[in-house]
């Protein structure tokens, strides 16, 4: 198989790939995230205590690179029917990722305070350095990382529901995750929003990933690669007429 023919093929699979490592990271990141308490002041030490917020923070961290590969495909998938909409969906989806990266890295600078806190018994410092992440310079970030997601995942649904070209019910679920993911918090509480989030999010993008596997390789195909093939056909098609003429 030339180079031309199989590239289409890898890019189909690297979307349909970082769909999935994109929700696996995020969920698997959160579950090992400890659980916000009730005073703020408390949560730097509830953090440095966690043997499993740094790898929670750094799964967090990696999924957002396979969020924005992932997201910014699958609005490419349907960009022949709904080009605006899937601009628009890729633009604010890698700036979804681009604030979350962000604000990734800050907690994990806050971790690392956090722990030196602990060590040194200066936990005011911590708590300050925590404070400060969330507000003030940091604000632009957590917006662009808020905003961008919801809005990315919203007009990349409608896209995916305008062009078709996954089932239908992909489309309802990712906004049904978003809802549930970012809506339902400010009404309501309890664990189990987490987990239906979990659950709806790892359905959403599963069954993207697979609609993305079975499509055909059209949408991940260039001009140029596709010149070659149209050539062979049109060289095929006179063969056989000049067979048939014989």
């Amino acid at each position: 198989m030339s180079t031309s023919r199989a590239l289409p093929s890898v890019r189909r699979g690297l979307v349909a790939g970082s769909l999935v490592a994109a929700i696996v990271l995020a969920a698997v990141g959160m579950l090992l995230q400890p659980e916000f308490p009730d005073d703020p002041s408390e949560y730097v030490e509830l953090l440095a205590g966690s043997a499993s917020a740094a790898v929670g923070l750094q799964l967090f961290l990696w999924s957002q690179v396979f969020w924005a590969i992932g997201l910014v495909g699958l609005a490419h998938a349907t960009s022949h029917r709904s080009p605006v909409l899937a601009a628009l969906g890729a633009v604010f989806s890698g700036l979804g990722a681009f604030g979350h990266a962000a604000f990734g890295g800050a907690s994990l600078v806050t971790l690392g305070m956090a722990r030196y806190a602990l060590e040194s018994g200066d936990l005011d410092a911590a708590q300050a350095a925590f404070a400060t992440t969330q507000g003030g310079d940091f604000v632009p970030y957590l917006l662009a990382g808020l905003a961008g997601t919801v809005l990315g995942v919203i007009l990349v649904a409608v896209a995916l529901l305008r062009s078709a070209v996954v089932p239908r019910w992909v489309a309802i679920a990712l906004l049904a995750w978003t809802v549930v993911e970012f809506l339902l918090p400010n009404f309501l509480s309890g664990a189990w929003i987490t987990y239906t989030s979990l659950v709806l999010g790892v359905i959403a993008f599963t069954g993207a990933a697979v609609a993305v596997l079975r499509g055909g390789v059209g949408a991940w195909t260039t001009v140029l690669e596709a010149a070659p093939e149209d050539k062979e056909r049109q060289d095929a098609a006179t063969s056989a007429g000049a067979a048939a003429s014989a």
